[in-house]
């Protein structure tokens, strides 16, 4: 199994809004407080904490985030539980966030969280819907075993 990995986050810049391509993430602003971050190949025990370091730099700033994993080509349960922290982080900033989750994802989801409590969507389009709704109050999820 091949891994993506990567180096040091690398911030979204402003001012143009431009892409900030950085190996497996990408990020960029879908207005002047929301940012989409994309991320392909696969998420696993390896490098799920890449994602949360990544996305921990680009947070500060912005009110809400979009989380496009549907291009992903294998997502394990360490990325999962990447997602469960995403969440976490996300609710004490009070950030407003939508999962964009593909077929690896949503198998795992079918698993990990039967009842639906993380925000999700079908594409992007939709996720911006989702969001432009206004502040979400996401249901507290249970901490994971250890």
């Amino acid at each position: 199994m091949s891994v993506a990995t990567t180096a040091a986050p690398l911030a979204v810049t402003r001012s143009g809004r431009d892409r900030a391509d950085h190996g497996l993430f990408r990020a960029r602003e879908l207005g002047s407080t929301t940012v989409l971050v994309a991320a392909a190949g696969e998420i696993d025990a390896s490098n799920s904490g890449d994602l949360l370091s990544y996305l921990e730099a680009l947070l500060p700033g912005h009110d809400q985030l979009v989380l496009d994993l549907s291009k992903l080509s294998f997502f394990g349960i360490d990325g999962f539980s990447a997602l469960h922290t995403v969440g976490s982080r996300c609710s004490r900033r009070g950030v407003d966030w939508v999962l964009v989750p593909g077929p690896e994802v949503t198998r795992v989801l079918r698993v990990c969280d039967p009842e639906a409590q993380l925000a999700t969507a079908g594409n992007i389009v939709s996720a911006m819907a989702v969001l432009a709704r206004g502040p979400h109050t996401h249901l507290q999820l249970a901490p994971l075993p250890k």
